[in-house]
């Protein structure tokens, strides 16, 4: 259950200047459960070694303790100030709390040895079990002994007791000014610091601090568990974006809508569309921190709509032809343009650890964009990266380099990793590499078609991807890949017309 008390108020300070002030309490509470249920929740002894369970009175069903301390303030203020006429000025603050629990709860309750098979077979011609009455007879469930507690192998999951609510800093700063009568532009600058946000790691990998080396060695399970893996809140992330907005009111025919946004997303944390991102947990989470998966650096769209000046009623031509007025007179277009630049990606390489879910990343030597010598995707093969060559080293002119074949890593006997080393990691920081951008313009065209008194025809057509632009998907980024470097899909779909009408009256 969630509870949220607030209390808020706006005072108005002097006539051209006002305040809002705020303050909330975030309560989030964890699971309770009873009977049975409370069976399944489940964490980790790092003393003994050993999964403990809730069940055997060795850890509490509700994993981690509600936080009484969620306060949230915020403030906000706008002033227009007498100097300048037209403008306002705007800036706030505020502290807001968040949950997860949809995404990470579920590692709570994650049990290695407890499963429920429930299979039954009918008879011929009469069923032992009839739909509706018995056709899933009731399973009794046994409670897990320390015996069977201590025997657990293979992968532990589970969610830390030391999981907290996620909470975000947020902050603005606005300048709005009107001139013009139908002309405004606005400049703004905003902000957010994320912390405790949710992060997948294994507690217990194979790396060691100073080196880039996994060693078996390293992780005090290696043999009892295939591999681990905690959530707990230690993520962190930032946003700043400059935004400028610059409109014109609808007159004349002409209204026009125009965005700007340069910005930076920042993160080391669990990312829903990139699953579990880190490498090494000596090194976490800094070593992690780079661009989010959804971060555009700069974009622009510019929106229009237009009422061509030819026909009746219009500046040119107003006593047109009615025939001819039908046909080219009265029309009206609009348009949507959207340029960006492209995403961030991983350079990664193959993941030899024990631990599955990990991402290993790449050694890099030179920038594959730059050291493309033909860079038009379009007839390079669709190359947006320089292609790997034999060898996967630097030696055979390889930009990025699989960290356990790089002869820096392989220092032992016969070119290869040392004595009791498994793979190794790379020095490639996080999300490295930028992709393709986004130059998509949709439009549109319609006319009114007066019939009788209230009865009008409209006839519309839209045309999206109207020049049927390939807007290109980020490369395949691993470097064992045959196709490194190669776009082998789009980020938008190609041109699509639709033609429509309305009848209204």
């Amino acid at each position: 259950e969630i509870y949220t008390l607030s209390l808020h108020d706006a005072l108005p300070i002097y006539s051209n200047l006002t305040a809002n002030l705020g303050l909330a309490w975030f309560g989030n509470t964890t699971p309770n459960p009873s009977g049975s249920d409370k069976d399944l929740f489940h964490s980790f002894n790092f003393n003994t070694g050993k999964v403990i369970f809730s069940t055997l009175n060795q850890s509490n069903p509700e994993v981690y303790p509600m936080t009484m301390t969620n306060w949230a303030p915020r403030v906000g203020i706008s002033y227009q100030p007498p100097f300048l006429k037209n403008t306002d000025i705007r800036a706030g603050w505020g502290l807001y709390y968040t949950t997860q629990q949809a995404v990470n709860l579920q590692y709570a309750v994650v049990s290695q040895y407890i499963t429920i098979n429930n299979a039954v077979s009918n008879t011929q011609p009469n069923p032992t079990y009839v739909l509706g009455q018995n056709a899933l007879p009731s399973v009794t469930v046994g409670q897990i002994t320390q015996a069977q507690a201590n025997s657990i192998t293979g992968p532990i999951q589970y969610l830390a007791s030391t999981y907290r609510s996620p909470y975000i800093s947020q902050w603005n700063f606005d300048i709005q000014h009107t001139f013009a009568e139908k002309y405004l532009i606005d400049v703004a600058y905003i902000g957010n610091s994320s912390n405790r946000l949710a992060l997948n790691w294994n507690p217990f990998d194979c790396s060691a601090p100073g080196s880039n080396l996994c060693m078996d060695s390293n992780n005090p399970y290696n043999g009892t568990y295939t591999y681990m893996q905690e959530v707990d809140t230690i993520g962190f992330g930032n946003y700043n974006a400059l935004l400028i907005k610059f409109q014109r009111q609808f007159s004349n025919g002409l209204s026009l809508l125009a965005n700007y946004n340069w910005s930076k997303a920042l993160s080391a944390s669990q990312e829903g569309s990139n699953g579990t991102l880190n490498q090494r947990r000596s090194c976490l989470p800094y070593c992690d921190y780079g661009p989010t998966t959804f971060y555009v650096p700069q974009a622009l769209v510019v929106s229009a709509v237009w009422d061509l000046p030819f026909g009746g009623g219009r500046h040119f031509g107003a006593h047109m032809n009615p025939v001819l007025d039908a046909i080219v007179g009265g029309w009206d277009v609009d348009a949507i343009v959207t340029m960006q630049k492209g995403n961030p990606f991983n350079i990664t390489a193959p993941n030899n650890t024990a631990w599955s879910p990990g991402v290993i990343r790449a050694n890099t030597y030179c920038n594959g964009r730059a050291e493309l010598s033909n860079k038009d995707i379009r007839t390079n093969g669709h190359y947006w990266l320089k292609p790997q060559t034999a060898g996967q080293t630097e030696a055979q002119g390889n930009c990025y380099v699989d960290p356990s074949l790089d002869p820096v890593n392989r220092t032992g006997p016969n070119n290869t990793l040392p004595a009791g080393a498994r793979a190794a990691f790379g020095t490639t920081s996080f999300d490295s590499a930028f992709g393709p951008g986004l130059n998509n313009w949709d439009t549109g065209i319609h006319k009114d078609f007066p019939i009788y008194r209230e009865m009008n025809f409209t006839l519309r057509g839209e045309f999206f991807n109207t020049w049927n632009h390939a807007q290109f998907a980020n490369p395949a980024s691993g470097v064992a890949a045959n196709n490194f470097g190669q776009v082998t899909g789009t980020q938008h779909d190609a041109r699509e017309i639709q033609i429509g009408g309305t009848f209204s009256f």
